[in-house]
């Protein structure tokens, strides 16, 4: 990560699958892991949930600015679940960092988009359905990237839905997340003004926030792939 990032707020944006064989003893130790990184500076949130239509879970981590995000990442308390996680626990993974552009800073893309709805209570996986099948059908006029999660593979739709969310410390009683990737700022703006995107506000309270990648340099993080801007481990089938 070049010294001359700017230190705004930060955001993992990540996809994992569990082993089975696993399962019981990952979570246990994500929950245990809860506390220990809210003592760390700099520690916003964490969020995880579903991804509707998806064999993946998504897991996002917030933080005041890249730096305090890095120096968790070489916290010792946290080296050994994150190797556990990528190495034996996880079938797969893949992690993005985004934060938010510095006052005044040109924007170009690719640009990660994060739509929340915060609501009093759960919708119906037949309200939830049909929304999705609504914005399957409008998104594509809008010209978002594919939803690449591997290098290489790709969601079915340009879009994941996430929640209803887990996420500490807990900011509504229901969230959840629609998160879009866009070549630029100007079509994302775009497919928020639209009336399918309008038509979120049916679930909850929304909110959304557009973000710039983050890039690591060369050999600066275990998987990264060759331009700096994801790591992966493990590989997911696709039918």
């Amino acid at each position: 990560m070049p010294n001359s990032t700017p230190q705004t707020l930060t955001t993992m944006e990540a996809g994992f699958t569990v082993n089975p064989a696993d399962a019981e003893e990952f979570w246990r130790h994500q929950e245990r892991m809860g506390p220990i990184a809210a003592a760390a500076p700099g520690f916003l949130g964490v969020i995880g949930g579903p991804i509707a239509r998806s064999p993946w879970l998504y897991f996002c981590g917030k933080w005041q600015t890249p730096e305090l995000m890095n120096q968790w990442y070489h916290d010792a308390k946290h080296k050994p679940m994150m190797q556990a996680a990528h190495h034996r626990w996880f079938g797969a993974c893949y992690i993005r960092k985004w934060r938010l552009p510095a006052e005044g800073e040109a924007i170009s893309g690719p640009v990660f988009c994060e739509t929340a709805i915060a609501a009093d209570a759960a919708a119906s996986a037949a309200t939830i359905d049909s929304l999705l099948d609504r914005i399957d059908q409008a998104l594509p006029q809008f010209d978002p990237m594919p939803f690449e999660t591997l290098a290489g593979q790709r969601e079915r739709q340009p879009f994941q839905f996430v929640g209803p969310l887990q996420e500490f410390p807990q900011v509504a009683p229901v969230r959840y997340l629609l998160l879009t990737h866009w070549k630029s700022p100007e079509d994302a703006h775009r497919w928020l003004a639209s009336d399918v995107a309008k038509e979120l506000t049916a679930l909850g309270t929304v909110s959304s926030a557009l973000m710039v990648l983050i890039r690591h340099q060369s050999g600066e993080r275990e998987g990264l792939n060759a331009d700096g801007s994801q790591r992966e481990f493990g590989r997911l089938a696709v039918a």
